[in-house]
């Protein structure tokens, strides 16, 4: 199995986040308290859902290694699908959250075994995936989310830049 997926959804994961843990260090804690014009998750909620879905995808990573058989039935939720904890009240402490889920995924994911690699997912809705079919759809997601916050802090016009 190559292991060149660890790194890349490693890598894909650190420069997404060390991004956001930046941006965290020049908003202002009311930033982080804003939502798109028409609803939806504050900054600060969608860094609460980074937080619990990178642990709970570390978590599951090791469920998957002592799970004795190739294949592994998954609901979404275990893998932090609307996720969401209790918001970080200030930018320094959002910093710090994403800091800690940084951390934790540049020493576990390269850690991954060549066994869980190979082994497979089955999430309702989404399908069936292997393990490393899916690392690269994790590390995106994230990624997605650090994009999210861009937009909603452009859509307030505190990032430069054209409006999502």
């Amino acid at each position: 199995m190559d292991t060149g997926v660890l790194a890349s959804a490693t890598a894909q994961a650190t420069t997404a986040l060390k991004e956001l843990e930046q941006l965290l260090g020049v908003i202002t804690d009311a930033d982080l308290h804003r939502a798109e014009p028409n609803g939806g998750w504050t900054c600060a909620q969608v860094v609460s859902h980074i937080h619990l879905c990178s642990l709970l995808w570390i978590a599951d990573l090791e469920r998957l290694r002592l799970h004795p058989e190739p294949h592994m039935f998954m609901f979404r939720e275990e893998l932090g699908h609307d996720a969401v904890g209790a918001p970080p009240p200030s930018t320094a402490e959002a910093a710090a959250r994403i800091a800690s889920a940084r951390v934790a995924i540049e020493r576990s994911f390269p850690t991954v075994s060549p066994e869980v690699l190979a082994k497979t997912i089955e999430i309702p809705t989404l399908g069936t995936f292997t393990v490393a079919g899916f690392m690269p759809i994790i590390s995106g997601h994230l990624a997605h989310h650090v994009e999210q916050i861009k937009a909603i802090l452009r859509s307030r016009g505190v990032l430069a830049g054209e409006a999502a």
